[in-house]
Parts: structure tokens; sequence; C-alpha cells
């Protein structure tokens, strides 16, 4: 195809240079998939094809692969909000816990990088670096003269989160993804101590809202942090989702109001039951003394079995670990729960449905604190987990057009509240006080979806059961 020793290092350069605009192609494309921004070629990237170029490959092959690492890690501090780098390192601990799915993507990922990496090793070795790295150093500065250009007007060349995705031409990742941490961290734990474990909130969780004087009374607490269950700004999905509890003659001194909420599940966790922020997702080093009187503890103290019950497994965030150390002194998890054979699809466990008749067991002691994380109203809100899925719960409330997605995270919440609904129906339920918040709001695989919530709110519903 390319006779001559000249026409063949043009045709190794070339295809040097398709296979990095391919690369950075499939990284823009997730990313749009995602709803996180990203520069559409990637500096780093690029500097591991010069290095390539000039020779240095076993070199340039470990940049190359820092470089993929880095896309990632930008991914994954957008979508899941982390803001210290630590926090990327303690997640990949669970990825055993993902889904099969999710499990052979990161595989397919794997190895894409490193057929890439062979390819660029390859196509690299027999190109003269004279000419052809030289032309690399040119594209940069071309491709850096174009950024700056764009980030003129708006100066966003140094801040490229304020920057439009459509003027995120050429730039660092490592960059860019520390500015998405320190917005992160300034939007979750302000200006705290750097070396700070963990701050108290700066805004009312849904605890003080409730409680504001303090521990609560009833004898009966159900306490719940419903997963992904954001504020959104139409209310109309809201009330959608509410209507089983609104319509229910067993419902006493309803109340819907909102908090603030920022950060992942394992925070809103801490947020609710003790008044705290972590800096750092570090659960090995979490104690009784690090994070204070958390509100279990003291209801243990006066006297309240407290109950932690969630459908994954306990190692999930090493809740096994910490949760006692807030006060939660029995713990229901998967491998505690009776099993009917079934496990969720979108997150491994047990759904939240299967589980509302543990709730009514739990809820036949006298005094009791039942703390319930939910669980498979998380992303990607697999329609698989809907037992009555239905178009009429969308069609309206959520617009003329809407992405399935959405749909089958309306149906999803929707379910959870009906199987509440029914669940205080039951005689035995009269004088339980319920609480449900949100942790944080949805993760969405677009933009547009992800802007029909608030970043930084979740609703908080309180009401009391009442008798017959």
């Amino acid at each position: 195809m390319c006779p001559g020793r000249r026409s063949e290092s043009w045709c190794r350069y070339l295809c040097l240079l398709a296979l990095f605009v391919l690369l950075n192609t499939a990284f823009q494309l997730l990313s749009l998939k995602l709803g996180f921004k990203r520069h559409l070629f990637s500096a780093e990237m690029l500097f591991a094809l010069v290095l390539m170029t000039f020779g240095m490959r076993w070199l340039g092959a470990v940049a190359f692969a820092v470089s993929v690492a880095l896309e990632l890690s930008l991914g994954m501090v957008s979508v899941f909000f982390l803001f210290e780098p630590w926090q990327l390192v303690d997640m990949s601990e669970f990825l055993l816990e993902a889904r099969p799915t999710y499990l052979a993507l990161l595989i397919a990922a794997g190895l894409l990088v490193v057929a890439g990496t062979w390819l660029f090793f390859r196509v690299s070795s027999k190109i003269p670096w004279r000419p052809y790295g030289l032309g690399h150093v040119l594209i940069a500065l071309i491709l850096l003269q174009a950024q700056w250009v764009l980030s003129q007007e708006q100066q966003t060349f140094f801040a490229p989160t304020l920057a439009d995705r459509e003027h995120l031409l050429f730039g660092s990742s490592a960059h860019l993804a520390r500015e998405v941490m320190a917005i992160n961290r300034g939007e979750v734990i302000g200006n705290g101590p750097d070396d700070a474990e963990y701050l108290p909130i700066q805004h009312a969780s849904a605890v003080r809202t409730v409680w504001p004087q303090g521990l609560p009374k009833a004898n009966r607490i159900l306490f719940v942090v419903a997963e992904s269950w954001g504020q959104p700004k139409d209310p109309g999905v809201l009330q959608e989702q509410l209507k089983p509890i609104a319509g229910s003659s067993r419902v006493q001194g309803l109340s819907l109001t909102k908090v603030h909420a920022l950060g992942a599940t394992a925070a809103a966790e801490l947020r609710e039951l003790c008044g705290i922020l972590p800096t750092r997702l570090n659960f090995r080093k979490l104690t009784a003394s690090a994070v204070g009187d958390c509100l279990p503890r003291a209801l243990a103290r006066s006297g309240y079995r407290t109950v932690g019950l969630h459908g994954a497994h306990g190692l999930m965030y090493r809740r096994l670990l910490w949760w006692p150390e807030i006060g939660l002194n029995e713990m229901l998890f998967r491998e505690a729960l009776p099993s009917n054979g079934s496990v969720c699809y979108s997150f491994p466990g047990f759904c939240d449905i299967e589980l509302f008749s543990v709730i009514k067991q739990q809820l036949a002691s006298e005094r009791i604190f039942l703390y319930w994380l939910t669980l498979n109203s998380h992303v990607p809100y697999d329609r698989r987990d809907v037992t009555s899925y239905r178009e009429s719960l969308c069609q309206g409330v959520l617009g003329a057009t809407y992405p399935e997605q959405l749909c089958n995270y309306q149906n999803l919440h929707v379910q959870f509240f009906e199987g509440l609904a029914r669940l205080i129906e039951d005689d035995s339920m009269a004088g339980v006080e319920v609480v449900v918040v949100g942790d944080h709001a949805p993760v969405f695989n677009d933009g547009d979806t992800k802007i029909r919530f608030e970043r930084n709110e979740v609703p908080l519903l309180h009401f009391i059961v009442a008798g017959r």
C-alpha cells in the first residue's frame, strides 16, 4: 500500500495521527453519553505520541497509559462528584461489587488501552523522528494556538470548567480534572481545613429539619435515605411520585420540603445520621470518636433498637465496619437477608420492593430506629427492576418527549412510594414516624436530563402513620 521507505513512513505517521483522532473521538463520545466535559484532543495523549515519534517508545507507552487513566479519572470525578484524588482509589476497591455488565465494559476498556498502546508502539517504530516528531510538535502548537483563540473571549484558557463544550478543543485532562475536583470540594465542604477528616454540615439536614429540638419523640421511626431521589425543577414530577402517599388516609401531618445535598451516597449518610461531611472516603478510619455523637448512637442510649438495612453487601463502602461506629447496633445486608433468588439488575443486591416485608417485621418492635438505605433506584435505572412499568407515569409529567432512562427513573420512585403506601395501610404501622430524604441529585447519561433536577437539593418527606 505504501511502496518505498518514505511512503511507508508517511503511512505510519498518518496512521499514528488517525489513531490519536480515533481514541480522542471515542472518549468524546463517552463524555457526551455521560454528560461531562473534556477537551476534544488530550494534551497528555499527544505528548505520548511525541515521545514515541522521537524514539522514546517505552516512555511514550507509559505516558499513553497515564493519559488514558487521566481521561477515565476525569469522567469519574465529574460523574460521581469526587473532590479528592484518593477517592478514586477508594472507589476502585468496590469494583467487584459492580454489575457484571460494568465489569465487562471495564475489561473491554482495559483491552482497548492495551491494543491502543501496542498499535502506537508498532506504528511509531519505523518513523524517522526528525521530520515527523517535529510535525507532532507543530500540531501541538497549532492546537494550543487554536484553543487560546477559542478561550480568549471568555478568558477560560486556564479555567476550562467555565468554558462551553464547543470551546474545549485542546488541553490537559489532568488540569481539567483538578479544576472539577476543586469546584466539587468547594460546593461540598466549603473552605474547611485540608487536614480535617470530617467537617460539620453547613446546611440543615433532614434530621435537623424534622427534629430541630434534638432527639425524636416517636417510639418507632423509619428513616429512609432514598438512592438518587432528586429535587425536580418541575414540581409535577415529584407530585406524581408522591401520589400514593398524598392520597393515603393513613398519612398524618404530611410535610414535603427540601434540603441541601452534594456528594456521593455515603456522604449523604453521614450528613443525615451524624451531621458531618467526609473530606475523603477512608471508611477504615471512621470511628465513633472521629465522627462524634451520631443520631443512632444517641437513640441507642435512650433505649431504642438501632437497625440499619441495605439490600447490597455490607462490604460496599465498608458499611459493615462503620455503621456500628455511628450507633447502628444491628445490620441487615444482602448476606443476612432472606433470599428469593432474585437480584436487581441495576445494582447487585435485593430490590427495595422486596424489602417491605422486612421493614414491617422490624417495626414490630416497641422502640426502634430503623434506618433504610435504598438501592435499586441507582443509575442506570434499569427498566427490568420495575415490576409494573407504566408509560402513563411519564406522559404529560415529563413533557412531550423524554429519554427512556428518565421514565425508568420515574417508575422506580413511584414503585417505591406505592410500596411504602401499602406498608402503612397495615394496622401495625400506626404511630410510626416516617422520614424519606434523597441522598443526591440523580445521575443521568445526558446533560439535558441532568438539568431537569436541582444540582444541590433533594426532597424531604415527613409524616406520621395514623391509626384507623
